[in-house]
């Protein structure tokens, strides 16, 4: 099942949220530790709500979401990944003034899995949109670069 990029943002603080989840039935906390995802990263943003990005299927994101509704933690979940493809989010740079010496090493992961996403998700199509909108190929990201490198003509 192909694999996408969402954002989760909760109406929680991770210290609220740790509590939902110590109110969860055991099969429901069961179920979540089963859920299945390429890569994560989290953080509180400044005004203690915790968000979440993760890789990973629209099924398992949908057990997981139905789990959060039916015992009423809110939540949004939002597909990133056109707009990751297209590179109008960069979630590298937009991720990295959340960086502290406590997550450092789950943001490194987080961005290499990410990066390896990008690289598989590319299409020459996106790439030619991109240059066409930058009007230079020496403006395209290093991972644009690295596709084009390795794209061969069907």
């Amino acid at each position: 099942m192909k694999l996408h990029v969402y954002k989760i943002k909760f109406q929680h603080s991770l210290f609220e949220l740790n509590e939902d989840y110590d109110r969860l039935s055991e099969h429901e906390k069961e179920r979540i530790s089963d859920l299945d995802c390429e890569s994560f990263f989290d953080y509180e943003e400044h005004d203690d709500k915790y968000v979440c990005y993760i890789i990973s299927n629209i099924n398992e994101i949908d057990k997981y979401s139905k789990i959060l509704f039916k015992n009423l933690i809110m939540h949004e979940i939002i597909d990133l990944s056109n707009d990751i493809i297209k590179f109008k989010i960069d979630l590298e740079t937009e991720l990295k003034p959340l960086l502290s010496t406590v997550n450092s090493i789950k943001y490194s992961f987080f961005i290499d899995d990410l990066n390896d996403w990008i690289l598989k998700n590319l299409d020459i199509d996106a790439i030619l949109d991109r240059i066409s909108e930058l009007g230079d190929m020496r403006k395209l990201s290093d991972i644009e670069k690295e596709f084009l490198k390795k794209y061969q003509l069907p």
